[in-house]
């Protein structure tokens, strides 16, 4: 009886040390495997497309250094074993329904997205709080500017989840934050103005946005401040005010339709959300020396008849603003033309991307100079054969005369363009008979594209060639060309 115990005591032992070491079947371990997790992320202020993610975890920058918002504000990623816990910072793009710049920034504090019970993210001006305070001073901010939130912000998406006022009080507090750090606050100093204020004032309240409380964050805001930042500060508590009383003039008006869609459907009231914000916009954006109206009003059954001898207008652009000003505005473009040659010939295309185009403006509302700066990249792709294709990088500062910029300038001063322009042009001029559509894509970064004008945004990239997309504001001229 002893040996037999001992036996089955001895073996017990065994299998348990076997175990622990993984079995013993080849000293492999028995732990799971990693299984990367896919995150969906939404960048919101209204949806803001095009603008740039990045990641508090270096390694997770490593592993997706050009990470951006899709046109309707989404992005994703997958987690990896040193990427599991991030934060996020999200700048840039453009507010898909204001169409202004977004000049602002979208917190979010860090997750271990690989243990979270969900697989969404939403970055939105409460978040960005969040990422501010200490949890219990989060939540006592969040219940007293009158957000009364079940769920985590992190995964709130007020324009798909919130109320109308909801929306409209998170689009007015991402105001508040970039109009506070505009004047020259830090982050913390702006959310110290809103978390101060809001011990006495809510800003959401059952009938829209509180202007009394904006008053209130910006006056809290200038009492420890600069005379500098002072001025400043009353410049654009003016902005945002205005701003106020434009959104809650809209709720009254919304009915049962969600905020985002009436102002989308109201170009009108958008273009005074956006002089009040912006000190200028392009009223004017001329393509192919067409009015934008004419653009516009062009289709593929009713186009517009341009001469051989003018093709090199046609992929063309001339901004003009609203009102005079001395300041330079940082754009990217993009172009893409198709050609059919003949009733019923092949299409040809040609598709170039510059990264930043200085437009300046000298006092005026034309433009004065235009400069593609060192460093930015141009890259052209092209069915035609035989035509070369790809990116390369400004060397140097490279200014163009004149009010506009078009491919044909961009040939004219970079040879490695010249072959594939002048290819494209020589099959369009050797035909008597040519359809061409051309799109123009335009991303500004401090002034926007007037909403009066009627333009949509739309999503430029030329494919494989994931650092050339953004989200711009885009038409399309359609053309006869004899």
């Amino acid at each position: 009886m002893f040996n037999q115990t001992f036996k089955l005591t001895t073996l017990a032992i065994a299998t348990s040390l076997l175990a622990a070491c993984g079995g013993g079947g080849g000293g492999g371990s028995s732990e799971a495997p990693f299984a990367p997790k896919t995150i969906s992320g939404t960048a919101v202020d209204f949806y803001v497309a095009g603008a740039d993610v990045d990641f508090t975890n270096p390694a997770c920058q490593e592993a997706y250094p050009d990470l951006k918002t899709d046109e309707n504000g989404k992005f994703t990623f997958n987690t990896t074993e040193n990427c599991q816990e991030t934060g996020f910072i999200i700048t840039g793009g453009i507010d898909t329904v204001t169409q202004l710049p977004f000049a602002g920034e979208l917190k979010v504090k860090p997750i271990n997205y690989q243990a979270s019970s969900t697989n969404e993210i939403v970055a939105t001006p409460l978040t960005t709080l969040q990422a501010e305070l200490p949890a219990a001073e989060f939540q006592d901010v969040l219940s007293k500017l009158g957000f009364s939130l079940n769920e985590d912000v992190t995964t709130f998406d007020p324009i798909a989840e919130g109320s109308n006022n909801q929306q409209a009080a998170v689009f007015v507090l991402q105001q508040i934050l970039t109009q506070l750090e505009d004047s020259g606050l830090t982050m913390a100093q702006a959310v110290k103005a809103i978390q101060t204020a809001a011990a006495t004032t809510p800003l959401l309240t059952n009938f829209g946005v509180n202007t009394t409380a904006v008053t209130l964050i910006f006056n809290t805001a200038a009492q420890s401040a600069s005379d500098e930042v002072k001025t400043a500060l009353q410049e654009n508590q003016a902005k945002a005010e205005a701003v106020t009383d434009i959104i809650n003039t809209a709720l009254t008006s919304t009915g049962n339709t969600k905020l985002e869609d009436y102002l989308t459907n109201n170009p009108g009231v958008i273009a005074d959300i956006q002089d009040e914000i912006a000190s200028a916009s392009y009223s004017g954006l001329n393509v192919a020396n067409k009015n934008i109206q004419e653009i516009i009003n062009s289709q593929n059954d009713a186009r517009l008849s341009v001469d051989k001898n003018a093709i090199d207008s046609l992929a063309q652009v001339k901004f003009i603003l609203n009102k005079a000003t001395t300041d330079t505005d940082s754009i990217k473009l993009g172009f893409q033309a198709t050609a059919a040659i003949g009733q019923n010939g092949q299409p040809e295309t040609l598709t170039a991307y510059i990264s930043q185009v200085n437009v300046s403006f000298d006092n005026n509302i034309a433009t004065s100079k235009i400069t593609i700066p060192a460093g930015a990249v141009i890259e052209i792709e092209t069915t035609l054969a035989n035509a070369p294709k790809g990116s390369f990088e400004v060397a140097q500062n490279t200014e163009f005369t004149g009010d506009s910029i078009s491919l044909s300038d961009l040939a004219n001063k970079f040879t490695v363009l010249r072959q594939p322009y002048t290819n494209y042009k020589n099959l369009i001029t050797s035909s008597n008979f040519v359809n061409a559509d051309v799109s123009v894509f335009v991303a500004p970064t401090v002034y926007p594209i007037s909403a009066a004008l009627g333009l949509n945004l739309g999503s430029f990239a030329i494919p494989n060639k994931p650092a050339t997309a953004f989200s711009g504001v885009t038409t399309t001229g359609y053309f006869t060309i004899q």
